[in-house]
């Protein structure tokens, strides 16, 4: 017996339907003619035209209604940001941009205001650097202070690793800043693709058991994608010898084995939290849904 996709808070990264929409309630039909009910991870600069800088809270009035109009809705508000940015005035910049977003967070209806967790390398690319205590530390401060902004503004912020590549790269380093914090205002945006080992690991259904048996207390949201090996992308991580694991794919059409790792999410109670497909293609989206549709 199938589990019921229609039990799953699933929705799309928006920008990934690779047009940009004249309003939010053209990209709110757009998004219901895939699937009725559907949650957004929402990034308006890259897929809505006419978007105000910096946000404010009429517009996002308007783009919430719009959207119901489909009842279609913001799960994730993608503002994403080098929280760790070298240059102290690109920094601020970095910091302002993302408590806007939390500013207009409620007023959206969006659950999450999400961000990566940045580079000491200012083109946000892997530097031994951004692993020191001292940019450790000084990424606690600056988390401290955009969460203050986000209990201010009654708004919940959310951090995604990267593997290999940002400042919390590892499950490990996830969970500390997390423990570090103790906030229900600080969650993690879960991607199984971003967190898995650039070279991949020994035992998948092993090392995601481990995984979220730590993190799933903190996960509000998840990416639903998919990698292959790559012998070419190496220009981001020149420590490592090919083949590299390249997560630019629709779920499905990867190596990734979703069938053992969907049972996790179950295991966990995972299944009600917002999964956005990210990288799909739109012309193959219905089969990535049944596809997620047989897993469950």
């Amino acid at each position: 017996m199938l589990y019921p996709l229609t039990m799953l808070n699933l929705g799309f990264r928006s920008h990934d339907f690779r047009k940009t929409f004249s309003s939010a309630y053209e990209l709110g039909k757009h998004a219901a003619s895939f699937r009725e009910n559907a949650c957004l991870h929402f990034a308006p600069y890259k897929v809505l035209e006419n978007v105000p800088k910096p946000f404010t809270a009429s517009w996002a009035n308007q783009t919430r209604e719009e959207l119901n109009q489909s009842n279609i809705n913001v799960a994730i508000l993608g503002v994403y940001i080098n929280p760790v940015h070298p240059d102290p005035e690109k920094l601020e910049q970095e910091l302002r941009k993302f408590e806007n977003g939390l500013e207009v967070a409620n007023d959206l209806g969006a659950k999450l205001v999400a961000t990566e967790t940045g580079s000491l390398n200012p083109k946000n690319v892997r530097c031994e650097d951004t692993w020191t205590e001292k940019n450790q530390d000084r990424f606690l401060k600056i988390i401290e202070r955009l969460l203050n902004k986000a209990v201010k503004t009654n708004a919940v912020m959310a951090l995604e690793a990267v593997s290999d590549k940002n400042t919390i790269d590892t499950n490990d380093r996830m969970y500390k800043v997390m423990k570090t914090f103790d906030s229900p205002n600080l969650r993690c945006l879960f991607d199984a693709v971003n967190i898995l080992p650039i070279k991949g690991v020994d035992n998948f259904v092993s090392y995601y058991d481990e995984t979220l048996d730590m993190l799933s207390p903190y996960i509000s949201a998840m990416h639903l994608k998919d990698f292959k090996w790559s012998q070419t992308k190496l220009n981001e991580f020149p420590f490592a010898q090919p083949p590299v694991k390249e997560g630019e794919y629709p779920i499905g059409e990867g190596l990734m084995p979703w069938r053992d790792i969907f049972p996790l999410y179950k295991k966990y109670k995972l299944e009600s939290v917002p999964m956005t497909l990210e990288n799909f293609n739109p012309d193959t989206l219905q089969t990535s849904i049944s596809f997620i549709e047989s897993c469950f």
